[in-house]
């Protein structure tokens, strides 16, 4: 009997018990499942911000690591178009980085504001990165100043280097007409002419002439054909042949400046000072037979 009374109690704990749970557990089971939303809301909320933070600080190496490489950049000597396009490009991606990871901090401090989570560990984060980009923009302007700087300095030598070159060109032009100038006088100065011929190939291009038949010779008076006479050198010849057994010179040459001497029976004229045999005259005028 104590057995069945004994049955009989546990059998009303039981049965009170099941009556508790059907009552109150779900409730309890409502405000736990609630809770562990809320905890994994928040777990996902943390989540988010480390994860931004840690792409703003890659992109903050990037972003030093592309000034580095603009900073290598030659200090001096003109930039290849396809360099300066390049600059041009990384200095636009700074920028835009720049941008876009100073309005995801803003966001990211405006939604901490309003959450439910306070932690100072995050609001340290956010503003050590908000101030590290603060200084990489600030090196980006220094370095766009710098290329700005180099691009007006290469542009002004340019210009100079131009100016230069024309200065030059405008002397070498300058100098080449001068030394033409030069080089006609000095031709001048050294040109010569001489003729030989009969007498009577003489007279014909009115070289020597003569009134009568007792009158003396006259040489190179007026009107003689000039186009008759071979225009020489007078530095560089030192003979000439005259192709005759006979020779005489009838213009006006210091003796001692010359010799007629005979190759193959015919004579050769043979200048030993030439500018003592033409001070006199330029015209050399040679009777031959």
């Amino acid at each position: 009997m104590k057995t069945f009374f004994s049955v009989l109690i546990l059998s009303a704990l039981v049965l009170s018990s099941c009556n508790f749970k059907s009552s109150d557990y779900k409730a309890l089971q409502e405000q736990n499942d609630s809770l562990m939303r809320a905890k994994q809301q928040m777990q996902d909320e943390i989540d988010e911000y480390f994860s931004a933070m840690n792409q703003i600080e890659q992109n903050i190496e990037k972003i030093k690591e592309t000034q580095g490489i603009l900073q290598t950049q030659p200090e001096s000597g003109e930039l290849t178009e396809d360099t300066r396009t390049k600059i041009n490009e990384d200095l636009l991606y700074l920028n835009e980085m720049l941008l876009t990871n100073k309005d995801e901090l803003a966001r990211l401090k405006t939604k901490l504001k309003k959450s439910s989570i306070k932690s100072e560990e995050l609001e340290r984060s956010i503003a050590r990165l908000t101030k590290a980009l603060e200084e990489q923009s600030s090196k980006v302007a220094i370095l766009q100043a710098e290329l700005a700087a180099k691009d007006s300095l290469i542009a002004d030598l340019g210009t100079t280097v131009s100016n230069m070159g024309k200065d030059i060109e405008g002397l070498k032009s300058d100098n080449e007409t001068k030394q033409s100038k030069l080089n006609e006088q000095e031709e001048t100065i050294h040109t010569a002419w001489y003729v030989f011929g009969t007498r009577k190939e003489l007279k014909d291009q009115k070289i020597i002439t003569s009134d009568g038949i007792f009158s003396p010779k006259r040489i190179l008076q007026s009107d003689f054909n000039k186009n008759y006479f071979v225009r020489i050198d007078a530095r560089k010849t030192k003979s000439i042949p005259l192709y005759s057994t006979r020779a005489k010179i009838l213009t006006s040459h210091p003796k001692s400046s010359y010799t007629l001497e005979k190759e193959n029976d015919n004579f050769v004229l043979l200048i030993t000072d030439t500018n003592g045999f033409w001070s006199v005259s330029k015209y050399l005028v040679i009777e031959v037979e």
